[in-house]
């Protein structure tokens, strides 16, 4: 009995051990997983935001190649505006002089074509105006994309740089998991056997005491089989005595009322 109430305490020690320990692992694995969990999912985060800085740069790059493509078109229309309009100038030279230095009867044919050239020239200066003011607005938009290329390139550069990180980070967390996850599903055997010991022992502790208590109570009902029995001989003799003390004491009184009735 005692043997078997001091396995029994040893047994709620361990199983208690084994709980402390099984509880202790089962949180550093739900710590692993989700830092395995935060690892998986930065990747993939990582992964979804380099997609969509290298379309928004493949954008951004493709626009800066239409407007410098603009920008090289306008400068060689600007180029053969300028020399259309030198050429012009030049006519406009000549005609002046044929007009101041000519025939009279060519004067009024040179002055119409001074006055169609003349025509010319404006439209040059207004189309060159208009051609600079599109490479100036040009040159702010590249500027301007040149800046947002080099922005989302360093973002690139960022999560590039991030990667590497996580993916050691997901790869202890993965190394960690196959240790932890073993060492659990061990434990919680280990306590699961501990606590159907332990509950067979209880058990078995359980009846010896339920057969002491049922001894302990034959024995008191013996006893009290016995005081029974001693109180009902002794009410028995007293009943067997009793009767006798009457009838002595009814025969003095009929003698005394015989000797009475003789005198």
């Amino acid at each position: 009995m005692a043997s078997l109430e001091a396995l029994a305490k040893s047994y709620r020690v361990k199983k208690a051990e084994v709980a402390k320990l099984r509880r202790r692992s089962e949180n550093n694995l739900k710590k692993t997983l989700s830092l395995k969990r935060r690892s998986s999912s930065g990747l993939v985060s990582i992964e979804r935001k380099k997609e969509s800085l290298a379309r928004q740069i493949s954008h951004v790059a493709q626009m800066l190649n239409q407007h410098h493509a603009q920008k090289e078109s306008i400068a060689r229309l600007k180029i053969a505006a300028e020399e259309r309009l030198k050429r012009e100038q030049d006519m406009q030279d000549s005609t002046r002089q044929q007009i101041d230095y000519g025939a009279s009867e060519e004067k009024s044919a040179a002055q119409e074509r001074l006055r169609f050239i003349d025509e010319k020239i404006a439209e040059l200066h207004a189309g060159m105006k208009e051609r600079e003011a599109a490479e100036a607005r040009l040159g702010k938009q590249i500027v301007d994309l040149e800046k947002e290329k080099a922005r989302l390139d360093a973002q690139l550069r960022k999560q590039a740089h991030a990667k590497p990180g996580l993916v050691e980070q997901l790869k202890l967390s993965e190394k960690a998991e196959s240790i932890l996850r073993p060492r659990v599903q061990s434990l919680i055997k280990r306590e699961a056997f501990a606590a159907k010991t332990l509950q067979s022992m209880e058990q078995k502790l359980a009846k010896i005491l339920a057969q002491r208590r049922n001894a302990k109570g034959k024995i008191a009902k013996k006893k009290t089989a016995k005081t029974r029995t001693k109180a009902k001989r002794a009410a028995r003799k007293a009943k067997r005595k009793a009767p006798k003390k009457k009838t002595t004491k009814r025969r003095t009184a009929k003698r005394k009322s015989r000797s009475k009735s003789r005198r």
